[in-house]
């Protein structure tokens, strides 16, 4: 008996062992170049931090060097990355180096997301409802649970990035862990501070964990209802405060320059409603609340079979909740549900935002598939049928048949993510190619709010090429195409003027293209030109596409319509236009082609306007 019951732990450490090799798989998918911005951002604050000089200069927001002064996310994730790479550094001085911490960064991810493999097992532990000999159920539960999270396809994707997700999501998966224990422990003191450390780790990390109330609050009442009112508001209190303190003690600037942490903070929330018109968003016009948020989770990031199966036991819960037969499951259905209703109503959609929820909607799943195999068929209409055997194989089915369909598809789907791995990054093949076909000397452009090509490969220097630079509006020097400028006459007339002296027009991603034509009020003349682009009457023809999709045993699965954050930074659709050779017209020319059939706007058309389609 004891060796039945010792292999289910090992089990689960394999499993966790097994995920952590997962997700160092392709970890330097871009090959040094940094092109995911979110990282880029984090990495470029990171750099930068010092430890004061003196007391006096840290408690001056103004000029600590501990101040990041960048508050889009916590600060413990910077801090972090800073102390562990200054101490990695005495060892391996390389480490130093941006493309490096980069690297060490990702690798911190990693073991984050592994832990929430780890924190989902033990999480469901605490769930099952199972005091027989060994707890072979609630073990089930954990190892079924603990599987389908280490190959759930956007918790791959996310631990190939330092963007702060995956460790924003073991904090959440700990502080409710710490919750459901809270309800029924004999130590509600140590589960309490536990709670706390990992609740303001979590807030430290992201401004957006701020919601962990609810399922620490819904923990207090199940210790009331089945303890005592002391006991629960006594953990409750010893919670929040420890949960301040840890807060402060990981982001002193909120406090130290709470103006400022406020400012960018509303800022944020501005951005996620929509009221903030930034082109990086402009993607979500016309998108549905709730709607397009379950579309890319079940489809793309829990992967079909595992977001079916995830939407049904969210729903049986929500049953069994009326029921009143939920019992702790209620602790995490408070998470779901509170965040979900909050993230789901944002106007910014972007995938991240729901990672979460989903250890939690995958323990649901499992819960649900573990109870069709436990289903007493014997009493359905299959014991009508008179053939033993027969009526054997089709309970067998129906026991195991949902558990292995809902784990093999999640497997694939999360391998053939994987996949994009296994060869260069999109951006670098389209690099490798420019270097081998376009001559020295050349001139580019590239799309503004995208990265211009190419990048440094293999000892090749993109300074061989000359990047167009105009005078813009203000009459300032810059680069690119301003594509996500508002449709005017101006616009027309500066690309007329800009384009016959381009030799070569990059598109990094597919970013611009896909979101503008979702404006057509708004950019009536940049959505013409797009067509005339890609319809080779622009005098540009299609000289070079690189696309690497998710793929795996020769299936490619189409991400081209998930929510664009699911491909762009890793796998994007890169496409390269060359000028056709002589150049067919003339600036008044293109000119008259670019305005034919167009009616710009009478005024700017703003996001939040009658556009949205």
């Amino acid at each position: 008996m004891k060796v039945v019951v010792r292999w289910r732990p090992l089990a689960l450490f394999g499993i966790v062992l097994l995920g952590l090799l997962l997700r160092l798989y392709g970890l330097n998918w871009d090959q040094g170049n940094s092109f995911h911005p979110d990282e880029r951002q984090i990495m470029f604050h990171v750099t930068v931090l010092t430890w004061p000089k003196s007391l006096a200069q840290f408690f001056d927001p103004v000029n600590s060097p501990l101040n990041p002064h960048f508050f889009a996310y916590g600060s413990f994730p910077m801090y972090l990355l800073a102390i562990v790479g200054n101490v990695l550094v005495h060892f391996w001085p390389t480490l130093g180096s941006f493309s490096n911490l980069t690297l060490v960064g990702r690798v911190l991810s990693v073991l984050f997301d592994s832990g929430t493999i780890l924190l989902t097992g033990l999480l469901a532990l605490r769930l099952a409802n199972d005091a027989s000999p060994g707890r072979p159920q609630a073990w089930n539960l954990a190892l079924l649970a603990a599987a389908l999270v280490a190959f759930t396809p956007l918790e791959l994707q996310l631990s190939h990035f330092y963007a702060v997700d995956t460790m924003l999501l073991f904090f959440v998966a700990l502080t409710v862990l710490g919750c459901v224990a809270l309800a029924e422990t004999d130590k509600p003191l140590s589960w309490s501070l536990l709670i706390g450390l990992a609740y303001g780790l979590a807030v430290g990390t992201k401004f957006s964990a701020a919601p962990l109330v609810v399922p620490l609050l819904v923990a207090a009442l199940l210790r009331w209802y089945r303890r005592d009112l002391i006991s629960a508001l006594l953990s409750f209190i010893s919670a929040l405060l420890m949960t301040a303190i840890v807060f402060l003690i990981v982001e002193p600037y909120a406090l130290l320059d709470a103006k400022n942490v406020i400012e960018q903070i509303a800022e944020q929330g501005s951005l996620a409603r929509g009221a903030l018109d930034l082109p990086y968003v402009r993607q979500f016009a016309g998108t549905v609340p709730y709607v397009y948020e379950a579309q890319n989770m079940i489809v793309w990031g829990l992967g079909l079979l595992l977001g079916l199966s995830a939407l049904l036991g969210l729903g049986w819960f929500l049953w069994r909740t009326w029921r009143r037969t939920a019992g702790l499951w209620m602790i995490v259905l408070s998470w779901v549900l509170c965040y979900g209703v909050i993230t789901g109503s944002f106007f910014v959609k972007f995938m991240r935002y729901m990672l979460p929820l989903y250890p939690f909607v995958v323990l649901m799943a499992a819960a649900l598939l573990l109870a069709i195999a436990r289903y007493d068929w014997q009493g359905t209409a299959l014991s009508r049928i008179d053939h033993a055997a027969r009526f054997s194989a089709l309970v067998a089915v129906a026991r195991y048949g949902a558990i292995v369909l809902v784990l093999v598809g999640t497997i694939f789907q999360g391998l053939a993510l994987l996949n994009v791995y296994s060869q260069p990054n999109t951006r670098v093949l389209a690099s490798q190619w420019m270097y081998e076909h376009t001559p020295a000397g050349s001139m580019l452009t590239y799309e503004q709010w995208d990265d211009p090509l190419p990048v440094a490969v293999n000892n090749h220097d993109p300074s061989l090429y000359n990047q167009l630079v105009y005078a813009n509006a203000s009459g300032q020097p810059t680069t690119g195409l301003d594509l996500y400028g508002d449709d005017t006459i101006a616009k027309a007339q500066l690309l007329a003027h800009l384009l016959p002296s381009v030799g070569v027009l990059t598109m990094a991603t597919d970013r611009l293209d896909k979101s503008i034509p979702r404006l057509p009020l708004r950019y009536p003349l940049t959505i013409h030109y797009y067509q005339l682009l890609f319809s080779g009457q622009l005098g540009f023809h299609l000289a070079a596409q690189f696309e690497n999709r998710p793929h795996l045993f020769g299936i490619i699965l189409d991400d081209s319509t998930a929510d664009e954050s699911y491909s762009v930074f890793d796998h994007p659709n890169v496409r390269i236009f060359v000028r056709d050779t002589p150049y067919p017209y003339t600036e008044a020319q293109l000119l008259q082609k670019l305005l034919a059939g167009v009616q710009l706007p009478p005024v700017a058309v703003h996001l939040s306007g009658s556009n949205a389609v």
